[in-house]
């Protein structure tokens, strides 16, 4: 059977079509306005940036720094790893680490702490360089950041050097002569892995004393003696890898690293420690991000 639908029922039909299309359309804002009179409980909370370290604050916390890492660095190496270590007598080393390991611990933990105020002085000199130029601030910290890996892959070394040296830990079933050997090697090794990050330190200080020379931002003898520190720690680093008798002139080339190193390190210490203490100029106070 067929259906008829006749013209007035389809009329009909799309005549209620819009119809309903009203009453949904009429429903949704009714909807939309109770959502909007409804309380929010999802408000997003503003964020404020924190405020960066200005540069004067910045150099005065590294002067800070500089200095503690001055004196922990003389007590650490000369007064107490250099003492301990005997390249000539591995047997007289390993019974100085033995009976001094207190002192060797305190002296480790003043390496570690060496280890992390030169990644925070890194930033500092950062913010401090930083208006003389974006990358060349940037390069003299990741030198800067690079020597700091080393300094702690070196502490390492010192570690292990203790373990052997411990005739009651596990490395006791070594012979005596093994163990001393491999005291001293470990204690050795410290002391390759840091010339090596020296080498890094120096060209940081390198790429310090161009900006310094260059910029204004402090005067040139400072940068002279600053260049002055670099090189001779680039001509022990170079010395130390390249002499197989370099064992013969080390106390040659510490004299040599010595003086130029203090004086320099001193002189950087005390005018970051002024700079610090002292308004900035004003045209500083801007990074000047596009010079190389």
């Amino acid at each position: 059977m067929n259906a008829f639908v006749s013209p007035h029922s389809i009329i009909a039909i799309r005549t209620h079509e819009p119809v309903q299309h009203l009453h949904l359309e009429r429903n949704r804002l009714r909807e939309d306005a109770a959502m909007s009179t409804r309380p929010r409980t999802d408000t997003i909370t503003a964020i404020t940036p924190t405020p960066e370290l200005s540069r004067r604050s910045a150099a005065w916390y590294a002067g800070l720094a500089y200095a503690a890492l001055f004196v922990l660095a003389i007590f650490a190496n000369f007064a107490v790893r250099e003492r301990v270590v005997d390249l000539d007598d591995a047997a007289g080393t390993m019974a100085n680490v033995a009976a001094d390991e207190s002192l060797i611990r305190v002296a480790m933990l003043a390496f570690l702490v060496i280890f992390v105020l030169d990644v925070a002085v890194s930033w500092l000199l950062h913010l401090v360089f930083r208006p003389t130029g974006e990358r060349r601030s940037l390069l003299a910290a990741w030198f800067r950041i690079g020597y700091t890996v080393f300094l702690g892959m070196g502490l390492v070394f010192m570690f292990v050097g203790l373990r052997f040296a411990d005739a009651d830990g596990f490395t006791n079933v070594l012979g005596d002569d093994e163990r001393a050997a491999q005291t001293l090697l470990a204690f050795d090794a410290f002391n390759a892995t840091w010339m090596v990050g020296l080498t890094l330190f120096g060209l940081h200080l390198l790429v310090l004393a161009r900006i310094i020379w260059t910029s204004g931002i402090a005067p040139k003898w400072l940068g002279a003696i600053v260049g002055l520190a670099g090189s001779v720690y680039l001509i022990d680093s170079i010395g130390y890898t390249v002499l197989t008798d370099y064992d013969r002139y080390a106390s040659v080339f510490t004299m040599i690293v010595m003086l130029p190193a203090i004086v320099g390190e001193a002189a950087f210490t005390f005018w970051l420690l002024r700079q610090g203490r002292t308004a900035a100029p004003a045209v500083l106070e801007q990074p000047v991000a596009a010079v190389a």
